[in-house]
């Protein structure tokens, strides 16, 4: 008989077996000590341990279920397929009801990642014992990735027959997380936090789930708690960073920022860890710093791109006013969103140029200082820059969507700005249409109506066509009765 292996590396998962689930005792613990110690030989000396699993087994051991299984996962534990598979065989010749010997098949075959013949053989040992906890969890964890419905099956499965084994809680929420389903996994994870005893593994999933689940207050509460069990858990302290920024508690996030970078070799830092860093900065008003993080977090992931991080970074840099590197920032995003690009993702990068131009404001010339005039020269240049850029990008956004009055109204404010003094009327025509597909809405805001009109009232008032300037102002009474620049308009056009 070929050799055979350690003990049951603590007989068929005897934490979650207990001794009268199967027909057979099990291991006695001196008769497991024997298995663990010929085990040890396995690798050095396999004949020696072959010969000591013979002398275990000669009496009336022959036919001893148990044993013959803990033989058999030795040798597979030390990589010996072939011995593991003859122990599996003379276990189930022994007694073919018997779940322990199917439950070693199915992992021999799993070791091999033949998951579906693992899974039949753990669907034999539930056959034969329903009460086969270990082939249950083996069949479920064996699925999670490949099909994690599968997995929820067998558990449920297991908890309708078994509900008040708490573990299955636990595998339950696991394989619902796999499936992501979190807001069920949620739900099982809860049941068993209450009823279990979580270790910080657990904290850590329980925790994940909740910030997955944008439980952020109580997914804080968790890693709290977990931290409290074992201090130094990078992912604990991850999502300590990660729920801070989430409930607004920017200081203690950067806190806690610094707490989880400390140790800068770490090789276990991913883009998002960079991300939350800088999101933190930022929400922070420190700005230069979170521009350092958002650039490592843009460099860490080198196998995907991220469009997002450019964006986000874009809106920190709008935030401190500096449109040049928001411009630049948003034109990154949008260059790596390709085709994937929304409309409104154009729109607001017309928007973008547009407030740039705004915040380019002509300084008043000083007469004791030369330099004034042309300080404002170059921002009216670069302001009309930014200017014919937003035209350009509302008029994609127009032609893009044509029933929307959006590109044809920030066109008309665009062009506006380009013709303060309303001489040329280039914001004329974009009003119109603008206002053409706003009346055709009756929840249209009524500010953008106003506004539309208003220009238009304006406009028309200018070219001294004081009748059709009265039809505007006319229209903004209908809807705003008090309003006062149409009051005062149509006063001064009264014969």
């Amino acid at each position: 008989m070929i050799m055979k292996t350690k003990v049951l590396s603590a007989l068929c998962f005897s934490f979650l077996l207990s001794a009268s689930l199967y027909a057979q005792e099990p291991l006695s613990q001196d008769m497991a000590k024997q298995v663990d110690k010929i085990a040890a030989m396995i690798k050095d000396n396999p004949d020696a341990a072959e010969d000591a699993f013979d002398e275990l087994l000669k009496g009336k051991n022959k036919k001893n279920v148990s044993l013959l299984v803990a033989i058999g996962r030795a040798y597979l534990d030390n990589g010996k397929i072939d011995a593991a598979k003859e122990f599996a065989e003379d276990a189930r010749k022994a007694d073919s009801k018997n779940g322990e010997s199917y439950v070693l098949q199915g992992d021999i075959a799993l070791s091999v990642k033949d998951v579906g013949t693992a899974c039949g053989f753990y669907e034999q040992a539930i056959l034969f014992d329903e009460d086969c906890f270990e082939a249950y969890y083996k069949y479920a964890n064996a699925y999670i990735g490949v099909n994690p419905q599968l997995s929820v099956n067998m558990l449920l499965k297991l908890k309708e027959k078994h509900p008040g084994e708490i573990r299955v809680d636990r595998e339950l929420a696991n394989a619902y997380y796999q499936m992501g389903s979190y807001g069920k996994a949620k739900q099982v994870f809860d049941e068993y936090m209450q009823k279990g005893q979580p270790d910080v593994q657990d904290y850590s999933r329980y925790s994940m789930l909740l910030y997955l689940n944008k439980d952020y207050a109580q997914s804080l509460d968790m890693v709290n708690k977990g931290l409290a069990l074992e201090a130094d858990n990078h992912l604990l302290k991850r999502l300590k960073m990660y729920d801070l920024y989430e409930t607004k508690a920017y200081v203690e996030g950067i806190q806690a920022g610094d707490v989880f970078f400390a140790d800068p070799n770490n090789p276990d830092f991913v883009y998002m860890d960079y991300l939350y860093r800088a999101r933190l900065y930022a929400a922070n008003n420190e700005i230069d710093k979170a521009m350092v993080e958002f650039d490592k977090a843009m460099k860490a992931d080198e196998t995907t791109v991220h469009p997002e991080i450019a964006k986000e970074a874009s809106e920190a840099q709008q935030k401190a006013q500096n449109y040049p590197e928001a411009i630049r920032l948003y034109k990154q995003y949008l260059d790596e969103m390709n085709d994937k690009a929304e409309v409104t993702d154009l729109f607001m990068f017309g928007r973008l140029y547009y407030m740039a131009a705004g915040a380019l404001s002509t300084p008043v010339a000083d007469s004791t200082q030369t330099e004034a005039p042309i300080v404002a020269a170059v921002d009216t240049i670069q302001m009309k820059a930014y200017l014919v850029e937003a035209d350009t990008i509302f008029a994609q956004v127009a032609e893009r969507v044509p029933d929307n009055y959006l590109g044809n109204f920030w066109r008309a404010r665009t062009n506006a700005m380009l013709d303060p003094e309303t001489s040329q009327g280039l914001a004329k025509p974009y009003y119109e249409k603008a206002l053409a597909i706003l009346e055709q809405n009756p929840k249209a805001s009524k500010n953008v109506l106003i506004e539309c009109e208003s220009y238009l009232g304006y406009y028309y008032f200018l070219k001294e066509e004081y009748e059709q300037s009265k039809v505007y102002w006319e229209k903004i009474l209908a809807i705003d009765p008090e309003n006062a620049t149409a009051k005062q308009a149509m006063e001064g056009l009264q014969p």
